[in-house]
């Protein structure tokens, strides 16, 4: 029994003494294998391995992007005269104008103190179609040949004058008005490209067909709506307006 228990005690300092080596013996490692920081002069020598790069990087765009030269190529199809020329790039303002209009309009119904939604609906409407016919327009320039270069002075952002109405016979007054003067606007371009010298003959018959037609539609349309609503606020008053807007 005694020397069970010796025997014990031996194997217990044992294991105590060889535990204590093997934990010297890590430290040690541990110590060895912590990396020293960078010095600067390989910090710097990254830094300018990375500017390098980056400035390769800006040449290859720059060599890409620039790389293509306008072609030479005949000009003679580019046949569209300044005078119509010039025409066309008011006539796309005056239908960028009365698209904001038409927007200061919807959003001044859509309010929710004013809340006519179908006066509203009616009048984006017509601001979306009034963009798009001076994007079709725009496609027809291109078409041409005559968006190349300098087209940044192709349409300025208007100031709406009249944001605010006191009812939507005004309102509808003055759409007609509006129309009206986009109307005039496409006969004038239309007599100035049809007549010598230019005669652009395809062209006004583009107007023609496409636009002149549909801006004569819209202002008979506007003019029974606006004479319908008169007439129900002539007898009504504010219930007729709202009848005639849920409606619309």
């Amino acid at each position: 029994m005694v020397k069970l228990i010796v025997s014990l005690l031996v194997l217990a300092v044992v294991a105590q003494q060889a535990y204590g080596d093997f934990k010297s013996i890590n430290n040690k490692e541990s110590k060895s294998v912590v990396k020293e920081p960078a010095s600067d002069g390989k910090k710097q020598k990254q830094n300018n391995d990375q500017g390098q790069d980056q400035i390769e990087n800006d040449q290859r765009s720059a060599r890409w992007k620039g790389s293509l030269e306008v072609p030479e190529i005949p000009k003679g199809w580019m046949d569209l005269k300044d005078g119509c020329l010039n025409g066309m790039r008011h006539q796309i303002q005056e239908e960028i104008n009365a698209s904001y209009q038409y927007l200061a309009m919807g959003a001044y119904f859509a309010r929710d103190s004013v809340n006519r939604p179908g006066f509203a609906e009616t009048f984006f409407k017509s601001a979306k179609e009034e963009r798009e016919h001076g994007s079709k327009l725009i496609e027809y320039l291109s078409m041409r040949g005559q968006l190349t270069d300098n087209v940044s002075n192709l349409i300025n952002v208007p100031i709406v004058a009249k944001q605010e109405w006191k009812d939507g016979a005004a309102a509808l007054e003055d759409a007609l008005e509006l129309e009206t003067k986009v109307t005039r606007s496409i006969r004038k371009l239309i007599q100035t490209c049809e007549g010598k010298p230019y005669n652009h003959y395809h062209l006004v018959d583009y107007l023609t067909g496409v636009y002149l037609e549909e801006q004569l539609h819209g202002q008979r349309e506007l003019a029974g709506k606006l004479t319908t609503l008169k007439k129900m606020m002539s007898t009504h008053g504010e219930l007729g307006e709202f009848l005639f807007d849920k409606n619309l």
